[in-house]
């Protein structure tokens, strides 16, 4: 008697950020050629997004097609199917989850929801603070800065000038450091070629409530970033928090200090992904979900939680993991072995990871590294800041593009063409109007990094960011979602 084929098992991935990307190409290395699984990868956007190299998107060292990579192009490889959506419900018992209006049954259930900026309920800063978590985020910024410069241009009042040309940047974790950074190498190595702006009328704040920048990093790298971002004129506001905002101003430590400007940029913390909520599971006061140690819910074996949404111990030190981008590509990895692993009648491992080190980059040829407890700096940081990334970077095109257009911009400027025209009519000597958005924060000490969420948060009030074109030497043009 022959007996039926046995059904190929239904693994569902919910995000595509690192932990979820990591899972998928994980499992799609570990099947290939195996009938024992298919792969549904689910996500808002059809795309991954290589968050670490968006400062420079907003700078317009590089352009959307560098950091992002179609998840279609996976399903390309093997057994891997994409559904673009957001999950609105979560049925455990049933297994089956439900995007928009659509029932996607699963055996094993990968939740890599991510997290969200987080502004610690201060509403202020939520309507008015520009974010940096999705390439939207980075244009948004790229092309306000440059705004702001076309105003400044034909503002006669100093004061104003001044205003317009005043960058605040909340959180000095490595995020906050490279937007700050980066956006200082390109007003000073283009913007100002180009635009009747003195120097000295520009000014950049980076403020955070610790008592050093880069609470992570060996604190002579710290020390030796803090210098270096201090040589340059940045000027570096520790034990200080962002504790209002409005259209034209940021609000330093309740008050004591107000300080006129037109931008300010959080990257001052993050919580986990609010769809979360509507799994039902135990959490921490942060939102994350508590796992095993195999990444598991402990009720629901077939449910791994990983990434920024995740609390997961490491038992070796009795604290639990951070949520950054290493961490979740390894749990990511760690999960769908384990996958494989119950498929193939094995016992799964328990998740641990070792961080080798850490990296960032301060724009201008310059980067801060630490390597299996070596540190360096300088312009051998910077070659290994890109190498590393470039070696991280998803798809052979996109490595291509990003040689090629280093290559570029060190013979020609950026690009800084951009929509000035006003969405609404604007007095050039009055207030600028349209779209608010500028946002005070409440600086948390070190300042938390940002994975997934989106924010189309636009400060300045000209036309939408959508409509600004460049950002990188490259032929193709640069697509907001």
């Amino acid at each position: 008697m022959s007996t039926a084929p046995r059904r190929p098992a239904r693994v569902v991935i919910l995000g595509g950020g690192f932990g979820g990307l990591y899972a998928a190409l994980t499992l799609q290395k570990e099947l290939a050629g195996s009938d024992l699984a298919e792969v549904t990868l689910v996500d808002r956007r059809n795309y991954f997004t290589f968050t670490p190299l968006l400062p420079e998107v907003a700078a317009g060292t590089l352009g959307a097609s560098h950091v992002c990579y179609p998840f279609r192009s996976l399903s390309k490889r093997g057994r891997l199917h994409f559904i673009q959506g957001e999950v609105r419900e979560f049925g455990l018992d049933e297994h089956v989850i439900w995007i928009e209006n659509l029932a996607v049954p699963y055996d094993y259930l990968v939740v890599a929801l991510g997290s969200a900026p987080s502004f610690f309920g201060n509403h202020q800063l939520e309507s008015h603070g520009l974010t940096l978590t999705s390439v939207a985020d980075s244009l948004a910024i790229r092309n306000h800065v440059i705004r702001l410069f076309e105003r400044a241009a034909v503002e006669h009042s100093p004061v104003r000038r001044r205003e317009l040309l005043t960058v605040a940047v909340a959180g000095a974790g490595p995020s906050g450091v490279e937007i700050v950074a980066e956006l200082h190498h390109l007003i000073h190595s283009t913007l100002l070629k180009y635009y009747p702006v003195d120097a000295s009328e520009v000014r950049m704040l980076l403020v955070d409530g610790g008592d050093h920048i880069l609470p992570h990093f060996a604190r002579e790298l710290t020390g030796t970033g803090q210098t270096l971002l201090v040589k340059r004129g940045i000027d570096v506001r520790l034990k200080t928090r962002v504790t209002g905002a409005g259209d034209d101003y940021v609000e330093l430590n309740g008050g004591e200090e107000i300080v006129p400007t037109r931008t300010l940029i959080w990257t001052g913390g993050t919580a986990p992904s609010s769809a979360l909520t509507r799994l039902p599971a135990a959490k921490t006061r942060r939102g994350a979900v508590l796992v095993d140690e195999f990444l598991r819910l402990p009720d629901h074996p077939e449910v791994y939680v990983i990434g920024d949404g995740s609390h997961v111990m490491d038992r070796r030190h009795e604290r639990p993991y951070p949520p950054v981008a290493p961490v979740a590509i390894r749990e990511g990895i760690r999960a769908a072995a384990n996958i494989v692993n119950a498929l193939e009648g094995r016992a799964g491992e328990p998740f641990q990871f070792d961080f080798t080190g850490n990296i960032v980059g301060l724009g201008g040829g310059m980067a801060l590294v630490n390597f299996l407890g070596i540190t360096f700096h300088g312009r051998l940081g910077w070659w290994v800041y890109r190498i590393a990334y470039l070696l991280r970077l998803v798809g052979a095109k996109n490595k291509a593009l990003l040689v090629l257009t280093l290559g570029l911009n060190a013979l020609f400027d950026r690009d800084i063409s951009c929509e000035t025209l006003p969405e609404r009519a604007v007095c050039l000597g009055g207030e600028i109007s349209g779209d608010a958005g500028s946002g005070d924060t409440t600086s948390a000490p070190g300042g938390g990094e940002s994975s997934h969420g989106l924010r189309g948060a636009t400060r300045e009030r000209f036309a939408p960011p959508g409509v600004c074109t460049g950002g990188a030497n490259e032929s193709s043009p640069e697509a907001t979602p």
